[in-house]
Order: C-alpha cells, then structure tokens, then sequence
C-alpha cells in the first residue's frame, strides 16, 4: 500500500531498497520549476541499475501521478558504476543515491497543498540474488510550509545532487577507426593523466568488458579510446558518460556525449550541429565550465569591457530625465566651491556603485540557493516593475510642477542636488545614482554581456570586482564632470530654460512609465493595469492636492489636511498596486506576430536532426535594445529573407523568468538578452550582433545558408 515518502515491502525483512521523496522549495509557485529528487537507500551488498543495465539486470522505472498543472520532466542520472560479476557487467547504484527530476507548474496552477505519486519498479541484485521490487511513494506539500531544518537540509541535498551531475563539454567529437572509437576533446589539463571510463546508454556500441584507452599521443590531443563491441549495430550516435577521475583530485569530471560519430578518421572538427545540441540542451548540471569558455579574454579584459559597457548604459533612453538632472546640478554648481562639487558626484558615484553591488549580491545568493537568474532578472518581477513605474510616475509629476516635496522627497527625486547645492542635497546625489542605474539595467548593451556572463562564473570575490567595474564605468562621466565644472561651460548660464528644461524632461519620464506599464500588462493581465491605471489616478490626485494646498503660502491646518488626504491617497494606492501584481497572469496569450514558434530546446534538436536552418531571437519586453532590434526582425526585407531560405524562427521571450531560457543563455556564456543565435543544421551556431540592421541580418543568412546548402548534397551522399 502507498504510505508518505517511503516505500513498504510485504515481507517483514528489511527490503534492499528503500525509496523516500524530497523537494526543494517551501512554496510553489506557477511558472517556477522546482526539483524532486528520488533517494534510493541500498542496504549493504545490494546495488539497482542505470537506464542501461549493462550485459544484465533491469533498468529502474518511474511513472508519475501528478495534478494536471504540474509537469515532470526526465529523469537526470547520476554517473553510474560498474558491478563485475562472473565477467558480466552491470551499471547501477549502491549505497545511497540521489536521482533528480525537474516538476514545472504550468501557468494555470494554483496555490494549495500538492500531491505527487510516484510508482517505481527495480531490479537489486547482490553477489547472490536478484530480487524485483516496486512501491508507491507518495510526497505532500503543503500550501504554506514552515522553514525547518529538515526543509533546508533537502535543499541542500539537491543542490549538492545537480552539482555532480554530468555536465556538456563544449569542443568534443568522436570518430571510428579501426575497431575503435576515439572521442576528441579540448579543454583538459596536459599536466595530468585522468583515468577514463565511459557508460554508454546502448550497450551494443561498446564492449564493457575494456575500460577507455588514453596513449600518450592522445594525452597531447585529449583522445579516449573506446573498444567497440565485436558485431557493433551503431545508429551513428554515441550516448553515454565520460568519466576522467584525476588521481591528485577527488573532483572527477563527468561529461555527458550525445555525438555523431564521424566514419573518417581525419574528421577530427567538431561535429557542429551536435555542438549545437550540446550547448543548448546541455544537463541541467551548473555550466560554469560552458559559459566561462565562451569567454576567454581573463578577467583583465572582463574588467574592461564591463567598465566601458557601464559608460554605455548611460546611453539608455529612460536614464536621460535623471542624468540631465545630475548634469544641470553641476550647472546650478557653478560658483560653489570646487569641492562641493565634486563630493556631489562622490555621492552619486556611491549610488550607482551600491545599487550594483546590491544587483550582484542579489544574484549570487539567488544562485547559491538554486534559482537560475540573470541580467535584468528583477524586471522579471511584476511587483518590481511596478513599483519602478511608480515611483518615476511621482518623478514626472514633481518635474511638471505639479507639488514640491519637503527636503526629504525632493532628494529622493533628484530635485534636492538641483535646488539645494549644498549638503542637504547629498542624499539627492546618492538616490539618483540609485535611480539611474535602476532604469539603466534592463539591457546589456554592447560589451556587457560577455563581462557578466564571465563574472556569474567566478567565485564571488571576483563576480563583485567586475560589477564594480560596470558600476565605476556608469560613474565615470559624472566623476569627469565633477572634478572639471568648467566642461560645461558651453550651456547657458542658469536661468528660466532649466524649468522648461525640467518640465520637457518630465514628458520623456513618462514615456519610461509608459514602457513599464507595458511590461506590466505582458507579465500580469488587462484587469491588472486597469487597477494600476487607478492607483495611479490616486496618486495623482493626492499629490495635486498636495502641491495645492501644502504651501507655505496656506493656513497650517490646511497643510496638515492636504499632507493627511496626499498620505490616504498614496497609502491606498500602495495596496492597489500591490494586489495587481498579486493577480495571475491571463491563460491566454496573444500570439507572436508573424511565424515565430515560441522557443523550445526540444523542438530545436528536431529541426537540426532534419537539417533546418533555425534563428532564435532571445527578447524581453523590458528590453529597449530588443525592441529596437524587433522592428529589424519584422522588416519587409527580413521576413522575405526568412521565408526564402526555410527559416523557422523562435522567440525566446524572457520577460518573465523562465528556467530553460536563463539556462540556455549560460551555456552561450551570457547573462542577459538580447542575444540572436542562427543554426544552419550543420555547423555550429552564429551569435549575431546585439545591435541589427536589416543588412546584417540579411548578410549572416546568405553566408551562413547558402554554406549549409552547398554541403547538404555532399551528406546525403555519404
């Protein structure tokens, strides 16, 4: 009978298996993957088998019980070894072992407690006996979990289970030649001699009875010899794991190989259409190893790059109210003492460089704990980008003129560094630097996507050195500018212009709030914005009364009524805002526009296996650049391009988070979007400009097709 997490056997005998569930997170969510792992308990002498049993034995089953909004995913094995029995091998488990399997509540699900069913069917054997076995193990998970210490040790539990799964090497291939087959691969210390081993997934291709070969040439070219079974059937693939076990370490690395195997010898090139497979539907171990590869300039040229993207993004359209704002108090500075001056662009630099550092810390520890985040991630959250948007709406109403705030909120909005040049206005200073770079983050821009990509990969000493970079670049101009007023003496002197200035500048203000909304709508549904549009009539209208009756100029009752009605008013806007983005996301999408298929790495792998060309436009719609780029994409001239060469094209929409596109960004060696990938079913992805025209496009599908359709007679030939 099915009993809570452990399996019952009928006999009164301790059974050789026993089979708990466990998970990862303290509360659901929809959209949010979360992992299941199975933990296979052995008693001593004991073993079950891998997916492939090896010369005998039975693979171990799942079929799965779940609610229709949640859905499994594969199963992620572990490195298997090796039971050598009167010269019959198997592969399988002894011990304690901890499978893994990914659940994903779909969009409709629902808050509440859950139940997950699993029916499990295995073979476990000793030097002795085998004896078949199968249980129904259920797991509970309630609504609202209390943290306890057990909930934290089955996190950490998974997380150390998915860190030591097998991984996807980035440069590997594999040729067959005389009996053998030698897999190729790069990337692996000359000083050592790692001791191979190799579990394919069809027991038919290899001869398990011999270990992996390494000469001493092959140390030189990183080539494993595999002895091919006596009458191999190949499909000409090669599945299984790779195992390198250095004996100066206890950190074996394992590599998963999903390859072609090329039938001449000298076809020692990557194979690319399976390199494509690899990177983008890699393990769902870590792939640090993956993405660090993609950069390989050190952390010197990281550094750089992150320090003149940083300079870039204060290019970005919505920083501009806020930088003007900081370049005009520089102007209103103008017969202040030169060092007050500059401790205003200290305080701003200081802004900018905590808000980074707040951005990486958030980032790391998001990691450490399982979540799979990237560049922009914190656009990901409705509430964030609502709140964003609020707080620039109350911006673009004080520069209207329509209420001022105290000393306190005139800070806030960056109008104290402006009217008060003094050190009232140093908290001004420091909250624009935060402003700033809140808007400023969405994209990567030019440079900055390797620079992250790289840092998200290093321990964190390292990871926080190049986001202060990134911050210090940002900074940069404003420091110049502190330190050399006298570069902004081509402007008028102060006067009249800068309220006009300030009063246009809340007009692009409001275009950024705009934009937000719009992301808002895509992350939630049509009910929610018509809440916010509320709220923020609310606001609206308390802050007019505000700015109308809390002068000076008013009776001091007046004041404290107009401050109590402004304060009612924020206060139930403040509620309202947070319930909208509390709301579910509509079940229904509108779909893209055109053709494009929404992305899938599954689908993917489909179409390489057929030799069709694939573009995937990795987006977000808080993503200016990517917008940008969009009105590139659905071009006339593009789209015929497209049609033309059989292109199917997919979006990978990363406006709300989502496991598998954050994934398949690292394994490009990127943190953030836009990123543009073009397979051709042959050779290995190109990675396209982040910023387009309809001529580069257009240049990269001519050069990149017509290759693959030129040798696309020459494989079907062979």
């Amino acid at each position: 009978m099915p009993i809570h997490s452990e399996a019952v056997e009928a006999s009164s005998e301790a059974p050789p298996v026993k089979i708990e569930l466990i998970y990862d997170q303290a509360a659901i969510q929809a959209n949010t993957p979360f992992w299941v792992g199975i933990r296979l308990q052995h008693q001593p002498g004991w073993h079950s088998y891998w997916k492939n049993p090896g010369d005998a034995g039975l693979a171990t089953e799942f079929e799965w019980t779940l609610p229709a909004t949640l859905k499994a995913g594969s199963i992620e094995w572990p490195v298997p070894q090796k039971f050598n029995l009167n010269s019959i091998i198997g592969l399988g488990y002894e011990g304690e072992i901890l499978l893994l399997t990914q659940m994903t509540p779909t969009k409709e699900f629902v808050e509440g407690p859950l139940e997950l069913k699993a029916d499990i069917h295995w073979l476990a054997c000793s030097d002795a006996t085998c004896v078949p076995g199968d249980a129904t193990v259920v797991l509970e998970i309630p609504q609202t979990p209390s943290p306890s210490q057990k909930n934290a040790e089955m996190k950490q539990e998974i997380l150390a289970a998915i860190a030591k799964l097998p991984s996807q090497h980035h440069q590997i291939n594999a040729v067959r030649k005389d009996g053998l087959i030698v897999i190729h691969l790069t990337g692996i210390d000359q000083g050592i001699t790692p001791t191979p081993s190799f579990f394919p997934e069809t027991t038919e291709q290899v001869d398990l009875q011999k270990e992996p070969m390494i000469t001493a040439a092959g140390q030189q070219a990183g080539e494993y010899l595999i002895t091919m079974a006596e009458g191999a059937s190949f499909s000409d693939r090669l599945k299984g794991i790779l195992l390198l076990e250095d004996p100066k370490t206890d950190n074996p690395l394992a590599l998963n190989i999903d390859l072609l195997i090329h039938k001449d010898a000298n076809a020692l090139e990557v194979d690319a259409k399976d390199l494509n497979h690899a990177v983008i539907l890699g393990s769902k171990a870590s792939t640090a190893n993956a993405s660090a590869a993609q950069f390989d300039g050190g952390l010197g040229l990281a550094l750089l790059l992150a320090f003149v993207g940083g300079m870039i993004l204060n290019l970005m359209p919505c920083v501009l109210p806020v930088i003007s704002f900081k370049v005009l108090s520089f102007v209103k500075m103008a017969g202040q003492s030169r060092s007050l001056t500059l401790k205003h662009g200290l305080m701003f630099s200081l802004g900018v460089l905590v808000s980074f550092w707040t951005l990486a810390v958030a980032m790391l520890i998001l990691q450490v704990y399982g979540k799979s985040v990237g560049w922009g991630f914190q656009l990901q959250e409705p509430l964030f980008v609502i709140t964003l948007a609020t707080g620039l709406m109350i911006f673009a109403l004080s520069l209207f003129g329509i209420f001022e705030f105290g000393t306190f909120f005139a800070s806030l909005a960056g109008n104290a560094s402006v009217n008060k040049p003094n050190q009232e206005g140093f908290s001004g200073s420091f909250f624009s630097g935060v402003l700033a770079t809140a808007v400023a983050t969405p994209c990567t821009g030019p440079f900055l996507g390797s620079a992250i990509g790289f840092a998200v990969t290093l321990p964190p000493f390292y990871a926080l050195l190049i986001f202060t970079s990134l911050g210090m670049g940002m900074a940069f101009p404003y420091l110049v500018l502190s330190l050399f007023p006298s570069l902004l003496s081509f402007l008028p002197k102060p006067g009249n212009w800068m309220v006009t200035f300030k009063e246009l500048m809340g007009f692009v203000m409001m275009t950024t709030v705009l934009w937000l909304l719009w992301v808002f709508a895509a992350q939630t549904s049509s009910l929610a914005l018509l809440i916010v549009l509320f709220a923020f009539l609310l606001i609206t209208l308390g802050f007019w009364v505000y700015g109308r009756f809390g002068t000076l100029i008013n009776k001091r009752r007046t004041r404290l009524l107009s401050s109590v009605f402004a304060l009612l008013c924020l206060t139930m806007a403040s509620y309202t805002i947070y319930v909208s983005a509390s709301l579910p996301p509509e079940t229904t999408q509108v779909a893209d526009a055109g053709d494009w298929e929404p992305f899938s790495a599954t689908r993917v792998a489909e179409l390489q296996k057929q030799g069709v060309p694939v573009f995937i436009d990795f987006t977000a719609k808080w993503c200016l650049i990517c917008q940008t780029n969009h009105m590139v994409l659905a071009s006339e001239r593009v789209g015929q391009k497209f049609k033309e060469l059989g292109v199917v094209k997919m979006s990978a929409d990363w406006t709300s988070n989502d496991e598998e596109i954050t994934k398949a960004l690292r394994q490009f060696g990127r943190n953030g979007v836009p990123l543009y990938l073009l397979y051709n079913g042959k050779e290995s992805p190109e990675i396209l400009p982040q910023v387009l025209t309809p001529d580069v496009v257009i240049e990269h599908l001519e050069t990149m097709l017509k290759d693959a359709f030129e040798g696309s007679s020459l494989v079907e030939n062979e």
